[in-house]
């Protein structure tokens, strides 16, 4: 019986050598991208949401240092995207009705293309993500749960450029 379990043990083992879960997809002729300025379709007033999102991914492609990036026509590649949708609404209410809870949602389209090839190795890949304040902290809780949502996002942004699956 011990002999049989190592055997199937080993087995399995060896079946997944070559198996990564990194699920790194980025073609290895893409050394460089250009990260072209995000549209905004969501309608917030506020128009700094992509330069603060870009700003973002910029940041995490560099923290995981996939590729460089390079504001050239010229890269190996481009990523380009839209803010589809922002939003702030009430998550939760007191008795009174007095707003208790807030949430932030953002919804973002990505692409990523391939300038050697010409295909796409992302296309139109929806990333979304929510965070939640407490409406008593005001300004002040409202810009820190942005802020942690923005991160989130940009990470998420990364992570569907390196894997597509």
């Amino acid at each position: 019986m011990r002999l049989l379990v190592s055997a199937l043990t080993l087995f399995i083992l060896a079946s997944c050598g070559n198996y990564s879960f990194s699920g790194k997809s980025i073609p290895p002729n893409v050394k460089n991208a250009q990260l072209i300025i995000f549209e905004d379709n969501s309608g917030r007033y506020d128009l700094s949401l992509p330069e603060i999102l870009n700003e973002n991914v910029i940041r995490q492609i560099e923290s995981y240092n996939y590729f460089d990036i390079e504001n050239s026509a010229d890269a190996d590649s481009k990523i380009y995207g839209t803010v589809v949708s922002y939003s702030e609404s009430v998550s939760s209410q007191t008795r009174d009705e007095d707003i208790d809870q807030m949430v932030i949602s953002i919804s973002v389209e990505i692409n990523f293309y391939n300038n050697v090839s010409q295909e796409y190795i992302v296309k139109q890949h929806r990333v979304s993500d929510s965070e939640y304040f407490m409406a008593s902290g005001g300004d002040e809780e409202r810009r820190s749960a942005f802020d942690i949502l923005i991160e989130r996002i940009s990470e998420k942004i990364v992570m569907a450029l390196s894997s597509n699956w």
